[in-house]
């Protein structure tokens, strides 16, 4: 009894959208609203609300196949997925559709298309237009002729009527003149009608990026409450949009404060229009696939041992086997961060088309889709292609790239290898934050940034200016903040305005919640700093050569205020035990500051924190003299071993 129930609940789920299809019906077809929109970096989420037909309407038992049409051209099949929001609605099914349109399916479009064929069917009357009128030059140029022999004939004949002679003359002037005038008015008229339609022709192409002339649907198989209105939600990931956080730090004359705009620069070439939504903005990668990706064995042999992998590298076998693990690592996070939408070149590289089946050449021609879409791919519900699918295939290649890696690993373990040769994350790699935008916002898909703002603060910091004179000779305003906003701010560039005015570009960091950062305020055209070796003395002690260094660092001061002021120079260091390098004197004590004190003075950076008085400038200036020493082998002269970054 039970198997004869269940076959008979199975054969009423079924049977209700088949019928509906056999009988010619069409499906209730609806686009939905967008609501809610998540944007990562690199794709979007994207949530419709759909209103559904009310069960008494939608058949037998309430159970309907309900069709959200005009999804974007760029959206990803396998992330499909229906969830109820009024009480009572079941999903039962979802699955993906492609339909061929007439026209573009969007409505903007389509009115640029209008607009072009108008103009296309101007261009192509006026240029009709120019050649009747070369045709009527042509004529004319005929009658010419024959007016002219006929002339010549009767003047010979000496019956030669002058009035007509003159009136065929002037008419012929004049008719040349209509045309010359009509012509010019004709080119003046092309050229303004073909700068009109090159014009909507960039502009089309601009606003239908992810534009096309086949409608994408998701046909829903939903179980309606009788008699009641009921919604449900749509939710599906698109590609094409992305968003990069910057920043516009402002601070007034009076030095107090910072204020912080933070801000995301959108790229939104989905498709379609997101019109009064809620968004999100989030760092987070999206993923389909709830389990880790399959460890697959590693089967190893041995093989001829190529002698590169016996010995110590070269530098620029060094460099390759770095580039190499670079590339693989990379090429790790990508998969290991879209497992759910993979799509491999291998396999067509495309999630609506994974497999890179095309359908038949004459297929079309013959309306035998066989299993594909009318744009030629093959339909997921014909050869299923899921999450789980997609992740399969990536997990293949996470394997393949391990086993690259590991290879490569065995292989050179007879030398040492740089620690910086393959690194696994990169800066601000991991942070996982999400911003939801306080208002409802309106992005429309176009391919032009579009920046909104996220928050504004205002941070109190610690203004100072820096001048390292060995680098340039002028001196930067700075100032430390903390970043007190109880948010993660991502890594960006930043504009940078003093009192109203733009003072140039830099970077904020990564910062975490109560960590301080440095933020840039441009150049201090008040102040100046120079250095200059002032001395040298050299002298032989034993076997070593002893060199004394004495430089002269000097800042003017052309303002009417004193200013504080970091003072940067440095001293080389080496990690050679038979090279000796010391700071002998110093008119000033290097500062005293405990982050410096920790880790710039062992570097050999030094730092002094001075105070620059006002008008210090020409004789007045500022001055401070420090001697270095510098002790090494007679023999042996002094070389950069500057590593490369």
């Amino acid at each position: 009894m039970r198997l004869t129930l269940g076959y008979l609940l199975i054969a009423v789920c079924f049977a209700a959208p088949a019928s509906a299809q056999d009988n010619g019906d069409e499906l209730p077809t609806f686009d939905g609203k967008v609501t809610d929109v998540t944007v990562y970096q690199g794709q979007a989420l994207v949530t419709r609300t759909v209103d559904l037909p009310e069960g008494e309407n939608a058949g037998k038992g309430g159970l309907a196949e309900v069709v959200v049409s005009n999804l974007p051209e760029f959206v990803m099949p396998g992330s499909i997925y229906a969830e109820p929001v009024s009480e009572g609605v079941e999903i039962r099914s979802v699955r993906y559709r492609v339909r061929p349109m007439e026209q573009d399916v969007r409505a903007e479009v389509r009115e640029l298309d209008d607009q072009i064929k108008q103009l296309s069917q101007e261009i192509d009357a006026t240029q009709r237009a120019k050649q009747l009128l070369e045709e009527r030059k042509q004529y004319l140029a005929k009658v010419e002729n024959f007016t002219t022999g006929t002339a010549k004939t009767e003047l010979q004949s000496g019956v030669l009527n002058a009035e007509t002679l003159k009136d065929m003359t002037e008419f012929l002037f004049a008719e040349r003149e209509q045309i010359a005038e009509k012509d010019l008015e004709l080119s003046r008229m092309l050229e303004r009608l073909q700068i009109d339609s090159s014009l909507l022709q960039r502009k089309r192409s601009q606003i239908a990026a992810g534009s096309a002339k086949s409608v994408r649907e998701a046909v829903v198989f939903v179980n309606v409450p009788a008699g009641a209105k009921s919604q449900l939600k749509l939710n599906y990931l698109v590609s094409n949009a992305t968003w990069n956080p910057s920043y516009n730090l402002r601070t007034t004359a009076d030095r107090d404060a910072v204020t912080v705009e933070y801000n995301a620069a959108i790229e939104q070439l989905s498709g379609e229009d997101w019109n009064n939504v809620t968004m999100t903005l989030s760092t987070a990668t999206p993923s389909l696939v709830a389990s880790a990706p399959s460890l697959d064995p590693l089967v190893v042999s041995l093989g001829r041992v190529s002698p590169p992998t016996m010995q110590m590298p070269q530098s620029g076998e060094k460099q390759s086997l770095a580039q190499s693990k670079s590339e693989i690592f990379k090429r790790q996070r990508e998969l290991a961060s879209n497992r759910g939408n993979f799509a491999d070149s291998r396999y067509g590289g495309d999630p609506g088309n994974p497999f890179g089946e095309s359908m038949p050449a004459d297929a079309e021609m013959r309306g035998d889709y066989s299993g594909f879409d009318y744009d030629g791919r093959r339909r997921p519900d014909s050869r299923e292609f899921d999450a789980q699918t997609a992740a399969k295939v990536a997990d293949e290649e996470l394997n393949e790239l391990a086993e690259q890696l590991q290879v490569i690993e065995y292989n050179t373990a007879r030398f040492e290898t740089s620690k910086d040769e393959g690194p696994r994350t990169i800066a601000g790699e991991g942070v996982s934050v999400s911003y939801q935008l306080a208002n409802q916002l309106t992005l429309p898909s176009r391919s032009d940034k579009q920046l909104l703002q996220i928050s504004s603060r205002k941070l109190k910091g610690d203004f100072y200016r820096v001048a390292t004179p060995v680098l340039t000779s002028y001196v930067y305003e700075e100032c430390r903040l903390t970043n007190d906003t109880g948010e993660v701010m991502l890594a960006g560039p930043s504009s940078t305005f003093v009192a109203g005015q733009f003072v140039g570009r830099g970077s904020v960091p990564t910062v975490a919640s109560g960590e301080s950062f440095r933020v840039g305020l441009g150049i201090d055209t008040s102040l100046r700093a120079t250095r200059s070796l002032v001395d040298k003395t050299e002298r032989i002690s034993g076997g070593n050569r002893v060199v004394d260094f004495t430089y002269e660092l000097a800042i003017e001061n052309f303002g009417d205020e004193a200013a504080e002021v970091r003072l940067l120079d440095r001293m080389p260091t080496s990690k050679q035990t038979d090279m000796k390098i010391s700071l002998v004197k110093s008119d000033k004590p290097v500062s005293e500051d405990a982050a410096y004190q920790l880790e710039g003075l062992d570097e050999g950076l030094l730092r002094w924190d001075i105070e620059v008085p006002a008008g210090a400038t020409g004789p007045k200036h500022l001055t401070l003299n420090y001697t270095m020493q510098m002790e090494y082998d007679k023999q042996l002269s002094i070389e950069s071993n500057q590593v490369a970054p």
